[in-house]
């Protein structure tokens, strides 16, 4: 054995004392292993950030350089009986072990209580005894107490900086409310805790798919998400996702305990702590993107009030049915995207079926087709003066039994109603399959309920 003393605790605490990070004191107490007991390698195994596998955390002696960082699974390594069962492992046999080399004695014992752990100690020139192992159990406490030290000092700056970043958001946001401004504001937190890549989705309106909202960084990410094809459970805690061959780690964004979306970061080969210091910072996130979405949300309710209110206007002057249909249709097209309009009201010749009066744009399929006044879609809205929001059009059991025309692969449909009378149906048909949002729906209730007020005060004005 060599006659190296005891540790030199006191100078390299005076170091800690002076700013010095715990990492030097642990290298200091490797080398000086290295000095009592003869050893060529001295080796602090620990778990990854993800647990699946041990890295050479600390190393001293020959080919630290190369060794440290090294990751491998904990039974693939030689000294797994200290890693797995927490037990003493000693060696002394010829053989070779990547990254390593040449093994012909050691010995290791885990720490303490870290799990997966352990302080190795490699190639002695004759067999480790007990007083080797009397030295490594006497350094093992104090090197996992600068452990526990150097994670605390970890915790503190990712605390210093989610508090620094809280601290400017009122100002980076100022007075732009928008969701863009917002995601900016998000995205330069992100750059700085995963400069590689990664985005943020949002739910839909109907909550069934989560769009992607923004992105940054030259991997291409999925621009919707099915909530099932993620973990079951991504919205209690991280997971990690493999998106375009990249692994992510995804956070879920909730306000009150309701999910609002998902945020993910690339995660680079070395796993850094600046991830840890994300998590503390989800809840303010969402509030910011649930304000910035209220705020878009407000914004567009008031531009569709003035649109109708702005319709209400013309109709108060309009005498002509004709003209009366044609600002209807012209509106809807304007609130809501769709391919055609089709306006019915029951038939004068027929009176068990509707009579579609008006066409936007013109389809002399549709002007053709006279529906069942009850059993088809329009019919069905008619006779019991509900909505219907069908994106598969083919499939929707109303549209089953007297199917539209033309070939259509979505449709929304609304009462033209006043009080508990039934005028007629408003139909929006699409081309291309979409979902109807529920603020769609209640937008076309409203339209159609405006445009039913002019129609029933020009039939009593012409009764």
């Amino acid at each position: 054995m060599g006659d190296a003393g005891q540790p030199a605790w006191g100078v390299w605490l005076s170091r800690l004392e002076q700013g010095a990070p715990p990492g030097e004191a642990i290298e200091d107490a490797l080398r000086w292993l290295l000095e009592a007991t003869a050893a060529q390698v001295a080796v602090l195994f620990l778990p990854d950030p993800s647990g699946e596998q041990v890295e050479f955390a600390y190393v001293a002696g020959e080919r630290a350089d190369e060794l440290r960082g090294f990751r491998l699974r904990p039974a693939d390594a030689l000294v797994a009986p200290a890693l797995l069962n927490r037990e003493v492992w000693r060696y002394s046999a010829e053989t070779y072990q990547e990254p390593i080399g040449a093994i012909a004695t050691g010995i290791a014992i885990p720490l303490p209580s870290l799990p997966k752990s352990a302080l190795a100690l490699l190639n002695r020139p004759t067999p480790f005894d007990d007083a080797h192992l009397d030295l490594l159990e006497q350094i093992a406490t104090p090197i996992e107490l600068l452990l526990r030290l150097q994670h605390a000092q970890t915790q503190l700056e990712q605390r210093e900086r989610a508090l620094g970043w809280l601290s400017r958001l009122p100002k980076r946001l100022g007075a732009d409310l928008s969701l863009p401004h917002a995601l900016e504001t998000v995205e330069s937190l992100m750059r700085k805790v995963a400069p590689e890549g990664g985005g943020v989705w949002l739910y839909d309106e109907n909550r069934r798919a989560l769009l992607l909202a923004t992105q940054y960084g030259g991997d291409a990410l999925p621009e919707q998400i099915a909530p099932d094809e993620l973990p079951p459970s991504w919205t209690d805690a991280p997971v990690e996702t493999v998106w375009g061959g990249r692994r992510y780690r995804a956070y879920a964004l909730a306000l009150a305990e309701q999910p609002l979306g998902l945020l993910a970061v690339a995660l680079p080969a070395d796993a850094p702590d600046a991830l840890e210091w994300l998590p503390p910072l989800l809840g303010h996130i969402a509030l910011t993107l649930s304000n910035a979405l209220l705020y878009e949300q407000t914004a567009q309710r008031a531009q569709h009030m003035a649109k109708l209110y702005d319709l209400s206007l013309q109709l108060g002057e309009t005498q002509s049915l004709r003209e009366v249909l044609r600002l209807l249709c012209r509106t809807a097209h304007e609130l809501i995207p769709h391919d055609y309009t089709v306006v019915y009201l029951p038939s004068r010749r027929e009176p068990d079926r509707l009579a579609p009066v008006y066409v936007e744009p013109l389809s002399e399929t549709l002007l053709a087709h006279s529906p069942d006044a009850q059993y088809s879609l329009p019919g069905w809205v008619y006779a019991f003066n509900a909505p219907i929001a069908a994106p598969d059009l083919e499939q929707h059991p109303q549209n089953l039994k007297e199917p539209l025309p033309g070939g259509f692969a979505s449709a929304l449909a609304a009462p033209l109603q006043v009080a508990e009378r039934t005028l007629g149906t408003i139909l929006l048909l699409t081309t291309t399959p979409r979902e109807f949002t529920l603020s769609e729906v209640e937008l076309l209730f409203t339209l159609a309920n405006t445009g039913a007020l002019r129609l029933h005060t020009l039939e009593r004005t012409h009764a």
